[in-house]
């Protein structure tokens, strides 16, 4: 089926009146003054715009062993929601995902119940030669954990990291690689565990390994952007967390459930985030969702063993129009949805011809320059993070609770295809296609 849409949209980096036109899930032209026709139209009003939909890097699905805090469908709603299309999950499950077994295995799980589409991960295998079993039985990436690293100080005659992260770029695998020392977290010198364990990482990287740094400091920015020359396919993502919110404001907010792993940072470190991003240092965006329930982040009897409160949150629900109020269009487009469809390498992430149609029709609040609530009578409604009331993930736990929203998902189409609407609460499960790597299944 063909599906026109007329009206705004956000086209190579500026908002203007077009028409985009889908054939058999691809987008096949765009232009204003083309005389354009399809089966169906959706016509944009005054206080919409059409924008490519988000691609999330790293949400966690909580299901199998830890299905009451979510599931792959719940999930994969949520994103749908958020006008999210592309979902890759963690593979810090129960069980673990270390094998090419369990690659398998998880592969077909989500497959038969997402409603977008995904990518699988991988633990380091126990196993390390079976790397390229894992890729062939689904995983697109291998994400590494602190207690996957060694430690900062690791004798160099001991330390065979390089190699370890050679083997994961010859078998073709991506690294996704959470940069923190675990033996410094609760030491006075806990606010500079990330500089110790990323100035190991960058010296122990190959060239040719393609791998998403996840850091929390300017300054850790500050040297990555440095590293690029001579370690040419590294990329910093970081969640909005890390770029709108301190540990002080958070906790103000939410109290012991702002608890965060890697922590939430100072005000002057927030400051200095956003402003990297702005000036287009930070490369991606990623949600980084935890969906804990009060009861794991306000608890005084943990399970033995995990802590207490759990670190995270509910965050995929809110990503997206979150970095478009804060950030504005352009910039949330390009670090939550370009640049990672481009790191998976998709043809996502952007309205041109030749690429897929995932795309989301996006409310602008028309309330929000103005506010008066003493004013009675009609007036506009206005859009707040509210856990309780607008997040399909379980855990309705977010440091964002009351913060306003100039943008709203209404519409999301995957490959041309309507598979959510605000107004009626629908979802459709359309055809899903999982992330793989060259020469995978």
């Amino acid at each position: 089926m063909s599906l026109l849409f007329v009206g705004r949209a956000f086209l190579d980096g500026a908002i203007r009146k077009t028409k985009v036109l889908v054939e058999d899930g691809y987008i096949v032209a765009v232009g204003a003054e083309n005389a354009l026709t399809a089966e169906r139209v959706v016509e944009l009003g005054d206080h919409q715009l059409l924008v490519p939909a988000g691609v999330e890097l790293l949400a966690a699905m909580r299901d199998w062993a830890e299905a009451p805090r979510d599931t792959v469908e719940d999930v994969t709603k949520a994103a749908l929601a958020a006008g999210v299309t592309v979902v890759c999950d963690q593979c810090n499950t129960v069980p673990r995902i270390d094998s090419p077994e369990l690659v398998g295995r998880r592969s077909e799980y989500v497959a038969a119940r997402s409603y977008t589409d995904f990518a699988i991960a991988t633990h380091p295998p126990k196993d390390a030669t079976r790397l390229g079993e894992c890729l062939l039985a689904g995983a697109q990436s291998v994400q590494m954990f602190p207690w996957d690293l060694k430690p900062w100080c690791e004798p160099y005659d001991t330390d065979d990291s390089h190699a370890s992260f050679a083997r994961i770029a010859a078998a073709g695998l991506q690294a996704m690689i959470f940069v923190d020392e675990l033996a410094l977290r609760s030491t006075p010198l806990k606010d500079l565990s990330e500089g110790y364990a990323l100035d190991a990482l960058l010296r122990r990287l190959p060239p040719e390994l393609v791998a998403r740094l996840y850091v929390t400091l300017p300054e850790s920015v500050d040297k990555i952007v440095a590293a690029k020359e001579r370690l040419p396919n590294l990329s910093i993502v970081v969640p909005p967390f890390n770029l709108l919110l301190s540990d002080r404001q958070a906790r103000e907010r939410i109290g012991i459930g702002a608890f965060m792993v890697p922590p939430l940072r100072s005000d002057e470190a927030v400051a200095g985030m956003r402003q990297r991003a702005e000036q287009g240092l930070i490369d991606m965006v990623m949600s980084h969702r935890a969906p804990h329930r009060l009861s794991d982040k306000y608890c005084s009897d943990p399970v033995p063993g995990e802590f207490s409160p759990k670190a995270g949150y509910s965050q995929i629900d809110i990503t997206y129009p979150l970095m478009m109020t804060k950030f504005g269009v352009a910039t949330a487009v390009r670090l939550y949805s370009e640049a990672p469809a481009r790191h998976l390498g998709l043809k996502k992430g952007r309205i041109a011809p030749g690429f897929e149609a995932d795309l989301v029709v996006v409310g602008e609040d028309p309330g929000w320059v103005h506010e008066n609530i003493h004013v009675t009578g009609k007036t506009p409604e206005i859009w707040r993070v509210d856990p309780t009331a607008m997040f399909l993930s379980r855990g309705k736990v977010s440091p964002f609770w009351g913060e306003r929203l100039a943008y709203l998902p209404q519409k999301t189409f995957l490959r041309g295809q309507e598979v959510y609407d605000r107004s009626s609460g629908v979802f459709t499960r359309a055809p899903t296609r999982q992330v793989l790597r060259a020469g995978s299944r």
